[in-house]
This record gives C-alpha cells, structure tokens and sequence, in this order.
C-alpha cells in the first residue's frame, strides 16, 4: 500500500500520534491495535501515521521505546527528591523500592503496554530493550546490584541473588497495576482515597521485601 507524502506545518503532529498509539496500544494490545482508531484518536489522517511510522509494529516500537525511557528517567527524578549519601543498603533499597513504584503509579499506561507487547511477542520486546539499553546493564540496574551485594557482604542482607532480587521488586510494582481491577472486585477493595491506598501498597510491598531480604538477628 502507498500513500502520497502529506505536508503539515504541525511539527508536534509526530507527537500527537505517539501519544494517540500509547493509548490504544495499552487499552488494545499490540496486536487488536489498529492504525485507523490511532489516527482518529490523533487527529490525523492515516495516510499521516503511515508518513511517520512505516506500519503498526514501527509504531510500536517507538511507543514502547518512548514509555521506557521516561519510565527510566522517572525513577531517577524520584531519586533525586530524596537524595541519599550514606552507606547503608537497607535505606537505599526501601528508596529504590519507593522511587520505581511512584514512576510506575505515574505511567500505569506503559505497565499495561509493556506486558501485554511481552506477551505477544517476547523476542520483539527483548529486542527493543536490547536497543534501548545497547546491550549493557543500565547504570541504574548496576547502582541498584551494587546496593544489594553490599547488603550482602555487610551482614544487612541475607544472602540473596541481586537479579533475582531486582526481578522480584519490579514484579510486585508493575503487576499490580494490571491485575488491580481482578483484586479490587475478588478481595471487594473499597478505595475512597487513592493517594493513601497507593500509600499502603507501596508500605505493603516494602514491609514483604524487607522482611525477605533483611537479615534477622536473634532476640
């Protein structure tokens, strides 16, 4: 199929689109996604969603690689407001543990995105973190390892594997916001304050992680 190449003056019209794909991405899946309802949700015609991305899977990739940078640079910003410069493992990990979950609860879009495109195609997701991250462990990952192995050597942390550790915390803050309608309506949850329940779970899934990772000394 071809398209006539449109002329805009709009130069956020690129934007407008990624922000409509988000959308739909996270609500309909990569694969019940489809570029019509994108370009009626931007504003635009199709011809120019196929102007600045190629097909549906183009577009996909860049929405997911978008969602993922800002979902990194989240966590950093959130770092930032309660900066630490001590040598204690316990008190970095719980602000570790308290920024990624604040990042996450502010982008439950790209939670949605990112496992729903996991689950349809793996290879296509390790693909574009693959590219995201170069190949490397992200500085953050490897200050967040280091966090934990020093926990381990100083006798605060029991001796726990630091990726099996990282796996475990990012589970418990990213799946909570897909699986939150199944608990609230199978556990009959009453949330009339949202900023506290968000409060409470985030204290619910330290109080889990630090009583599993902490060394406990004997009374």
């Amino acid at each position: 199929m071809k398209f006539e190449q449109p002329t805009t003056t709009d130069v956020g019209i690129k934007e407008k689109i990624l922000a409509s794909a988000i959308e739909v991405f996270s609500s309909q899946g990569r694969q019940g996604a489809r570029m019509e309802h994108i370009a009626q949700l931007a504003g635009v015609n199709k011809a120019l969603v196929y102007y600045h991305f190629h097909n549906r899977d183009d577009l996909y990739k860049a929405a997911f690689k978008q969602q993922f940078v800002e979902l990194l640079s989240e966590v950093l910003v959130e770092l930032e407001k309660q900066p630490y410069k001590g040598d204690d493992a316990t008190t970095a990990l719980k602000l570790f543990v308290r920024a990624h979950f604040r990042a996450v609860s502010k982008h439950k879009r790209c939670v949605r995105m990112f496992i729903g495109g996991t689950a349809d195609d793996p290879e296509l997701a390790r693909n574009i973190v693959r590219e995201i991250t170069m190949g490397q462990l992200p500085p953050l990952a490897k200050n967040l390892i280091k966090v934990i192995e020093n926990g381990v050597q100083s006798g605060k942390f029991r001796p726990v594997n630091p990726k099996h550790l990282i796996v475990s915390i990012m589970s418990l803050n990213l799946f909570f916001f897909v699986a939150r309608p199944i608990a609230e309506t199978m556990l009959d949850l009453q949330i009339e304050d949202e900023e506290l329940y968000l409060e409470e779970r985030l204290t619910s899934i330290l109080d889990l992680l630090l009583y599993g990772v902490v060394e406990r000394r004997a009374e």
